[in-house]
Parts: C-alpha cells; sequence; structure tokens
C-alpha cells in the first residue's frame, strides 16, 4: 500500500498543475481580460515553467516511490 504522504504529495502536483492550466487557459482564450499583465508572454511562459516543475515532481515520486 502507498503511504498517505506519498499520496498527498501526488495528489497536491496535480492539483497544482489543474491549476495552473486553468490560469493558462485564461490567458490564451481572454488575453485582453487580463488587464495588470504587461508582459503576457513572460507570464504565461511561468505558469507553463510551474506546470513542468509539478511534472517533474510527480516523475521523481512515481519513479522512486510507488509500489
Amino acid at each position: 500500500m502507498e503511504d498517505s504522504k506519498i499520496r498527498a504529495l501526488k495528489a497536491y502536483y496535480s492539483s497544482l498543475i489543474d491549476i495552473r492550466k486553468s490560469e493558462l487557459q485564461v490567458y490564451i482564450d481572454n488575453p485582453v481580460a487580463i488587464g495588470d499583465h504587461s508582459n503576457l508572454i513572460d507570464t504565461m511562459d511561468e505558469l507553463i515553467g510551474k506546470i513542468a516543475d509539478a511534472e517533474d515532481k510527480l516523475i521523481v515520486l512515481e519513479t522512486h516511490f510507488s509500489e
């Protein structure tokens, strides 16, 4: 049985991915509605980096801590 802390981390990283994807979709669908971000591409790039970071962490957990 997988440790509850590992399950929690996996759920946490999956949630972060979903959150960042949702935020990114807002920028894709409605860039004009986001008035406080003067550099849209940099902001979107930052969100993609956060998705990549969470995915990397999920891979580590699945590679080293899955049963």
